[in-house]
């Protein structure tokens, strides 16, 4: 398997979308790489994106192993019910998308994030990149990524981690500023009623021009910040944590209902989540994300924690378990 098809394979397995052909091929190559023999790989500067890609495949298959070792049928079936299913829930993300039949099918999808405190929204959007809106913002993007662009149309604030596509640039337009990527994660500022717009990179290089005269603005790489107001355009340093931190609001639970727990995540990444065992709605619950987690991530976590694990039926999200005894 060539290194291109590997990285394509790594970033499906990210958002989700492996199918099980997919997924074997990648744990058999996997199983090759980790060989004492095998060739080492070569990673270009430009590869960071793969590295970090396979660094969350090699986490996954430590988490998968240690499980195994136990030898037990109850560990057996929990690796299970909590490793199947991220196959299927980048689907599930896509299937439950805004629809657009009602408009025709070539017409735009919306997203948006309620107007709510702490409020977050999170896009899996056609080409596996994903965005996540802070309240009151929205995304326009289509249904497929067609041509030799990728574009989507940002109001409000939102991170976007994109998925390298050589030859097919991700553009956002935002406000006055039109943001050009190939792979890379960064921050979004552009709120209508707002005379500024910001943009914070915090991994990878994108270029920012003028919307209308395509001016070239400047190219920003991790920790730079551009603010363009008033046709000017200011680069500066930062701590890209610091201006992100907003993604973590909200997402630190301590000893809270799991119940509370999921009705948040559901609306978050727009999915119904639901208990069959109703004792499980009172386990009180403690971890803390980053924001940025795929659902499959969260929930994995979230089933660790509180003994329990989750299945895909339909549309919708189902958690079981034994339930606990700390209410």
């Amino acid at each position: 398997m060539s290194l291109l098809d590997v990285k394509e394979l790594l970033e499906k397995y990210k958002s989700g979308t492996c199918t099980p052909e997919e997924l074997r091929a990648l744990e058999s190559w996997y199983e090759t790489w980790q060989h004492p023999e095998a060739e080492m790989l070569q990673w270009r500067p430009d590869e960071e994106l793969a590295q970090e890609l396979l660094q969350d495949f090699t986490d996954y298959r430590r988490r998968k192993e240690t499980l195994f070792r136990s030898g037990s049928r109850h560990i057996w079936l929990k690796v299970a019910a909590v490793l199947i299913p991220i196959i299927g829930i980048g689907a599930l993300l896509w299937f439950t998308r805004p629809s657009a039949k009602d408009a025709g099918v070539a017409s735009p999808l919306l997203a948006v994030s309620p107007n709510t405190p702490e409020s977050k929204r999170f896009i899996l959007l056609p080409d596996s990149s994903t965005v996540v809106l802070r309240e009151g913002s929205s995304l326009i993007y289509p249904a497929s990524f067609n041509g030799n662009t990728r574009e989507v149309t940002l109001k409000g604030e939102g991170y976007f981690d994109i998925r390298q596509q050589p030859g097919k640039p991700f553009v956002i337009h935002s406000g006055r500023l039109l943001t050009t990527v190939l792979g890379t994660a960064f921050n979004i500022k552009a709120y209508p009623d707002q005379t500024s717009v910001t943009v914070t990179v915090t991994r990878g290089k994108v270029k920012i021009e003028d919307e209308q005269s395509r001016k070239l603005l400047g190219i920003l790489l991790p920790d730079q910040q551009i603010v363009y107001e008033n046709e000017v355009a200011a680069t500066k340093p930062v701590k890209a944590e610091e201006t992100v931190a907003w993604l973590k609001k909200g997402m630190d639970f301590n000893s809270i209902p799991f119940e509370d727990i999921a009705r948040q995540i559901g609306e978050q990444y727009q999915v119904p989540i639901s208990f069959a065992n109703p004792a499980l709605r009172h386990c009180r619950i403690r971890a803390t994300f980053e924001g940025t987690e795929s659902l499959d991530k969260v929930l994995y976590i979230l089933c660790t924690v509180g003994n329990a694990s989750y299945s895909v039926e339909g549309n919708e999200v189902i958690i079981d378990g034994k339930g606990c005894t700390d209410k």
